[in-house]
């Protein structure tokens, strides 16, 4: 959509051109409507996912306006966001003004939605190539087109022209850093912002922000590292607090974690988020007495973000199963099923304990109740065959692996998942093989997103793990001499 579009909140010109709308369509009034009026009004409401209505005023504009390109290029925006691309193509390729420039942003759109981003390229150069278009607010559209599908080494030239024109504004900031992340330029983000702390090193913004990048990339030490230095400044600092406890906890030192979300709530009182995650610290610490509490006064909380109440439930469950309690740990289980039981998680929940207590034919039980659910979905598949996994099944961990690989190839962590299950029933071949497309996938996958539990039980794997990687970075080890048995 145009990054040009008015906001509601704060234009009072449109909020009163809405208003007329709805008075027009609840037949109180008459009124009349230009074309670019018309157009704001459908996109507004697409923007907020009322699509009916947005159509609805797409085909009222043409009704009085026929074929008004600026309506017909929103159309097909929509068109877009719905994901027929067909029909905006048809769209796009019936308007008779090429020369226009959102038209040829339109085109550009659906050549990277299909992939064919030099012809992208082409039409994106001649609309900067116009003096009138070459500024901000287009560059803008350039890169945001760029990085919605993706193409973040293409998107990045754009971000560092408009990070040029304004370097002291801090949004662009942000996105550019969060740009050279995406590229592999990590260095360069973070020197973004350690520019603007040398400028002002008392600045808890600054270090805030810094100590959000170094999150956003996982870089979770060197995020701790900048909230030290803003707690420096001030102790009490919400957003530091809160931050340092996310840090803590993504590095599981449950106990720090706990202590700085214990902290943020003495700051900002029975906010269910926070009390939500000492819950998860204590039931990580296995004090699933504590967790049940927390995860029972959440349940009575409603200022602040909550989980579903289904999550919750399950955390319960788990706590309880924790605790040898199978039959309350079921009965929690079934209340998760209850509040929701179209979403897949609970049955896994459920199926999880029962694996963990060798009720293995109940166990499949509700992990088929979740298939159930969408057959083809292979977020559900890849979930079963983690629990497998973990649970050491290794077999059935390869069945639900092998149905993720059926209905998505690529499917985020398959093959190293499926390497994992091969190299614990001691494939070495098939290992080798999905390791090896594993690392082709995603190069940074390699032994940091190995299961700790695998790990610890099966130092053989853990070795031929890095035997294999030795292999792929050229250093040819003999593999069938690994200690993997």
């Amino acid at each position: 959509m145009r990054t040009f579009f008015p906001n509601f909140d704060e234009n009072d010109e449109f909020r009163q051109t809405i208003d007329r709308y709805k008075e027009m369509r609840a037949g109180n009034k008459t009124y009349y409507f230009d074309a670019d009026q018309l157009a704001d009004i459908a996109e507004y409401f697409a923007t907020v996912a009322n699509y009916d209505i947005a159509f609805e005023a797409i085909d009222y504009a043409l009704s009085i306006h026929p074929a008004n390109t600026e309506v017909l290029v929103i159309k097909a925006h929509v068109l877009i966001e719905l994901e027929r691309l067909e029909e905006a193509k048809e769209i796009a390729y019936s308007i008779p003004e090429n020369y226009d420039r959102d038209v040829k942003i339109l085109k550009a759109k659906l050549f990277i939605l299909e992939e064919n981003i030099d012809e992208a390229n082409i039409l994106i150069q001649e609309v900067v190539s116009q003096e009138e278009n070459n500024d901000l607010d287009n560059w803008l559209d350039i890169a945001y087109m760029y990085t919605d599908s993706d193409y973040d080494e293409e998107a990045l030239p754009w971000y560092e022209k408009i990070h040029n024109s304004e370097p002291e504004n801090f949004s662009f900031i942000f996105t550019l850093a969060e740009c050279y992340a995406k590229c592999d330029q990590v260095e360069k983000g973070a020197a973004l912002y350690n520019q603007l702390i040398d400028k002002d090193p008392y600045s808890i913004l600054n270090w805030f922000e810094l100590g959000r990048f170094y999150y956003s990339i996982e870089e979770y030490n060197k995020s701790l590292e900048a909230y030290e230095f803003a707690l420096a400044i001030d102790t009490n600092h919400p957003g530091s607090i809160l931050m340092t406890a996310h840090g803590y906890y993504q590095l599981k030192n449950y106990e720090k974690s706990r202590e700085y979300y214990e902290k943020y709530d003495q700051i900002e009182p029975s906010m269910g988020m926070t009390i939500f995650f000492i819950g998860l610290c204590n039931y990580n610490l296995k004090e699933y007495e504590k967790a049940i509490i927390n995860f029972n006064s959440v349940l009575d909380i409603e200022n602040g973000f909550t989980p579903p109440k289904s999550d919750i439930y399950s955390h319960i469950s788990l706590c309880y199963n924790g605790l040898k309690q199978l039959d309350k740990a079921i009965e929690y289980s079934d209340l998760a099923i209850q509040n929701d039981p179209s979403c897949f998680d609970p049955y896994l929940t459920k199926g999880r304990i029962y694996l963990i207590n060798k009720e293995n034919d109940k166990a499949q039980e509700c992990f088929d109740e979740a298939i159930k659910l969408d057959p083809h979905d292979p977020t559900t598949f890849s979930e079963i065959g983690l629990v497998y996994l973990e649970n050491k099944i290794f077999d059935l961990a390869l069945k639900y692996f092998h149905k993720v690989e059926l209905f998505s190839p690529e499917y985020e962590n398959n093959y190293l998942n499926l390497a994992y299950a091969y190299g614990g029933l001691c494939n070495i071949e098939n290992f080798n093989k999905y390791f090896t497309k594993a690392v082709e996938q995603d190069p940074n996958c390699v032994l940091a997103k190995l299961p700790s539990e695998l790990a610890e039980d099966n130092p053989g794997l853990k070795q031929l793990i890095a035997d294999v990687k030795k292999v792929i970075e050229g250093d040819q080890p003999n593999i069938s001499n690994s200690d993997f048995n």
